[in-house]
């Protein structure tokens, strides 16, 4: 019995704090307090579950100073005429920095709507009182008062029949017919389908499609990606890349003027020293008739060497690190 009536009296003390009048103190005089309250920028149209954030920023002046427990408590729910609101302080959070001449709280406040009415109706975050202090006169405990908001929340669905004449709205705006049928909706997707399909062949193809693009480099690497390793093949595959090289720059193109093929197309530049190679090869193949390299090395590089050359005819960036280096000298 002593047990159950020690649990109603700390009841009963709780229930006091949490609905302490507020007429008990006195207001604190406005010109020891700056209050910035930032509201949210939607007022209407909330339902149950809805997050309202409130931001205030109070800066109290010496000598008073902000009794923290006076601030909102978690889990409160907001009452008017001891009826509840529905409206439930979530989390408060907030930083304060003091000073020798003033105290600045930054309070971030979330409130959560637990309450759903047929039709759209005000709910109210109430007015809190925030008591202050002067440690010099601690027994003289005085309020500050945050303002009320006033939101307005609106049904999850329609109660009754609505006529449409009757709920015209200026703010609703007009009310559109649809004019798409259907099956041309899907016709249009279809087509867009389509088209990214396309799109993406295109790129993977290396952008082989458009006019321009299929020059000297792209007829010389379709025709000879699937080289064989004889020597003729090899000496024709090296022939028609001088001819790339030569129809670019409209004529002869060897190392001693290889500048002027970085002038006329200067993403040649990227693959430089594969044109070095590329000069050593024939040379050797040609000229010195050397065959102390390997042909399938060589013909293997031969069909990267064109890739890269029709990749440069294009425009493109070349990142040269994935062709290996021939095996002579």
């Amino acid at each position: 019995m002593h047990k159950l009536f020690g649990i109603l009296l700390f009841l009963s003390t709780f229930c006091l704090n949490a609905y302490e009048d507020p007429n008990k103190f006195k207001d604190v005089d406005p010109k020891f307090v700056e209050l910035v309250i930032v509201e949210p920028k939607q007022l209407v149209g909330y339902t149950v579950g809805d997050i309202i954030d409130r931001y205030i920023t109070i800066s109290i002046k010496k000598p008073y100073q902000l009794i923290e427990e006076s601030l909102p408590i978690v889990g409160y729910e907001k009452r008017y005429q001891g009826q509840l609101l529905g409206m439930t302080l979530r989390d408060i959070q907030f930083d304060k920095k003091i000073t020798n001449d003033l105290s600045t709280y930054k309070i971030s406040l979330k409130y959560q709507i637990f309450t759903n009415n047929v039709v759209a109706k005000p709910a109210f975050i109430t007015a809190d009182y925030y008591r202050l202090i002067n440690p010099a006169e601690p027994d003289k405990v005085v309020k500050f008062r945050i303002p009320e908001l006033t939101i307005a929340t609106s049904p999850i669905a329609i109660f009754g029949a609505v006529k449409v004449e009757d709920d015209m709205s200026p703010f609703r705006g007009p009310l559109t017919i649809e004019t798409i049928p259907s099956a041309l909706k899907v016709r249009y997707g279809i087509i867009g389908l389509v088209v990214s399909l396309l799109t993406l062949l295109y790129i993977y193809s290396r952008y082989t499609w458009l006019p321009k693009q299929n020059r000297f480099f792209s007829s010389v690497y379709r025709q000879h990606k699937k080289i064989n390793t004889n020597e003729k093949e090899i000496e024709n595959f090296v022939s028609a890349l001088h001819h790339g090289f030569n129809q670019t720059i409209n004529k002869a193109l060897f190392v001693s003027n290889k500048e002027q093929l970085f002038k006329k197309n200067n993403s040649f530049k990227y693959i430089e020293s594969e044109i070095n190679d590329f000069f050593k090869l024939s040379k050797a193949i040609n000229f010195e008739r050397k065959t102390n390299f390997n042909s399938a090395e060589a013909a293997d590089w031969l069909v990267v060497f064109s890739l890269h050359c029709r990749m440069c005819e294009r425009g493109l960036i070349i990142d040269s690190g994935d062709i290996k280096k021939l095996g002579f000298k």
